[in-house]
């Protein structure tokens, strides 16, 4: 399992109008949570699980 903050303009997300930095969990091969880190409430949001790698990193 490999865990990361996402690169370039995945870097960031939007949860209720407050922009977080976006990290990911490599759960397998092509496994994936993506989740929004809220400091200011010590709260994950998660924003995607996939069992499929997501399209929006092929680039």
């Amino acid at each position: 399992m490999r865990h990361h903050q996402l690169k370039g303009d995945l870097a960031t997300g939007v949860h209720g109008g407050v922009v977080m930095e976006q990290w990911q969990y490599e759960v397998t091969s092509c496994g994936r949570v993506w989740y929004l880190v809220d400091e200011a409430t010590h709260t994950l949001w998660l924003k995607l699980v996939s069992t499929a790698h997501p399209k929006l990193t092929d680039r």
